[in-house]
């Protein structure tokens, strides 16, 4: 066959569910000689990906993989969607970003399994209703032309929908029956034409992030709480105005005048937020070293220890969030890695290094024995291999996805104790030895990126933001200092409550610092810092100052 693509052979040949085309030969390919067509005759595939070509229009032949899950035509030259994408009835993810579409064919309303719509970066004006897709988690539509937010995605059918990311449009409007959605937890209408947005907001249960800035509000105050991404204060704000228009509506207008000016400060001031209380650092030895070996393959860290958690009964909760956490804000470990490990069998001082392959020496998370980083990588690699072909892939899955970013490495990055022994190999594992558990209180958090200094402080601190918000700190009120002069290896460092505390209904997660220093002994990073921690839904308090 004069147009045959031998990577669509080998998938017919070895059955395989996933094909992936991207890429400049892919795309000198197509502009040459058009699509291979026998694509559409692979009827088995569930994921299929062409992007970052020139691809201009999806053949109608697209309709007849039937048993595809997900379809992924980003990054491309698209015109047009052709409707017979409307016959993928088992369809979970369609992304389509980055794209010149102009429009979205009504026919996708038929994806009633859809959880991930993605539309955005291209040059849409209007999209159809989307009430029937019953089963959407997630959809962005940013970067558009978008007059108005779809009919329909306020309707209460969609149960489901999470995340609506809606920004760099021409929205002008949100229809109040926003609240809906009782699992909304982010909406993005970042620079858009809002001069307003309904009061109704406040009253969506699960919403967490609220994005609003670069509209030009009529309510000056309003707008200055939105500059200032003070998204918990933006709710109180919009909730206060529900309740002035209920009680209007109510016929309680009387009542609304003899309120006292001050009345909305004192309801402000009654909400309850939950606190972040940073430890001096209590140890000299609670010292990270960097070594020059480093700074050439992953050059950046950040530690940090908290303390009295109560895992017993939310650690697979919080193993899930460090997961969730590694796929989005980490971007899959490319911008940086989470380790974290319990704090007794953690041996300070630490030294952050880089170790040959063949000398590296580490036991593994879940294995007993201790093994060579080049054995580590190769075992990983045949498994990855194995799986691959097993589930008729052509991608690694899991943790073997992530040895693209050391192959090929001369050194391999590592946090090593003062035994000498490795207790993390980022981005790959850490060791069984410093593994936590149900029963662990205090862990060392790790964070380390090829990236900058900054990603690394972003990543944790959304770590310690979402461990209060699987409720992990302890209850009451902020944490006092520990003592100068006390063990960092205590498990009662830092114990007591300040007084005045107020501890009503609120819980406190205890941060201490870690230091980070270079190889001549000067300080590279005192983590958590007085810069660092700044949120407007949470109470910081520092107990050095």
């Amino acid at each position: 066959m004069a147009n045959a693509w031998l990577e669509v052979s080998q998938v017919e040949s070895e059955n395989r569910r996933e094909l992936v085309l991207n890429g400049q030969e892919i795309s000198n390919r197509l502009e040459e000689r058009g699509i291979d067509e026998r694509i559409f005759e692979l009827t088995l595939l569930n994921y299929l990906e062409i992007s970052s070509t020139k691809l201009s229009i999806v053949p109608d032949g697209i309709g007849k993989l039937s048993s595809l899950t997900k379809l992924v035509l980003c990054n491309n030259a698209l015109e047009e969607l052709t409707p017979e994408v409307g016959k993928l009835t088992s369809l979970k993810l369609l992304n389509v970003s980055n794209n010149k579409l102009k429009s979205v064919p009504v026919e996708i309303q038929n994806l009633n399994e859809l959880d991930t719509l993605n539309l955005s970066i291209n040059q849409l004006q209007d999209i159809p209703n989307l009430s029937s897709l019953t089963n959407l988690h997630v959809i962005n539509i940013s970067n558009n032309q978008i007059e108005s937010l779809p009919d329909g995605i306020f309707d209460s059918s969609l149960v489901h929908l999470s995340q609506i990311i809606a920004s760099d449009n021409n929205i002008s409007c949100v229809d109040s029956t926003v609240d809906a959605l009782p699992h909304l937890n982010l909406l993005d209408l970042t620079n858009n034409k809002l001069t307003e947005v309904p009061s109704t907001l406040s009253l969506c249960p699960k919403l967490k992030e609220l994005k609003l800035i670069g509209n030009k509000f009529t309510d000056r105050r309003f707008g200055k709480m939105v500059q200032e991404s003070k998204t918990k204060s933006v709710i109180e704000y919009l909730h206060n105005i529900w309740k002035k228009e209920s009680k209007t509506s109510d016929g309680n207008s009387k009542d609304k005048k003899k309120r006292k000016k001050g009345k909305k400060t004192a309801v402000e001031t009654e909400v309850v937020r939950n606190q972040l209380s940073v430890l001096r650092i209590t140890s000299d030895s609670n010292v990270v070293t960097v070594t020059p070996a480093v700074l050439s393959v992953r050059q950046y860290i950040i530690c940090c220890i908290v303390r009295h958690l109560d895992l017993s009964s939310k650690f697979k909760s919080f193993i899930t969030l460090q997961t969730k956490l590694h796929d989005t804000i980490c971007e899959n470990r490319q911008a940086g890695t989470v380790a974290t490990h319990d704090l007794n069998s953690v041996r300070f001082p630490l030294t952050y290094d880089a170790q040959f392959p063949q000398l590296l020496q580490i036991v593994p998370l879940f294995q007993q024995k201790e093994v060579s980083g080049e054995k580590l990588f190769e075992d990983l690699r045949l498994k990855a291999e194995e799986l691959r072909k097993e589930k008729k892939r052509n991608t690694y899955s899991g943790i073997h996805k992530y040895l693209k970013l050391i192959e090929g490495k001369t050194q391999y990055p590592c946090v090593v104790d003062r035994d000498g022994k490795v207790i993390s190999f980022p981005p790959i594992t850490n060791s069984d030895k410093t593994k936590i558990s149900k029963t662990t209180t205090d862990i060392l958090v790790e964070v380390t990126s090829t990236t900058s200094l900054d990603t690394c402080k972003k990543i944790l601190e959304e770590l310690l933001y979402r461990m209060l918000d699987l409720g992990l700190g302890r209850p009451g009120g902020g944490v006092a200092a520990a003592s100068s002069g006390s063990d960092s290896d205590s498990a009662g460092a830092g114990e007591g409550t300040p007084a005045g505390a107020d501890t009503g209904g609120r819980e406190c997660l205890v941060v201490e610092q870690v230091k980070i220093m270079d190889s001549n002994g000067d300080l590279k990073v005192l983590y958590p810092s007085r810069t660092d921690l700044n949120s407007d839904l949470i109470e910081v308090i520092r107990n050095y100052e």
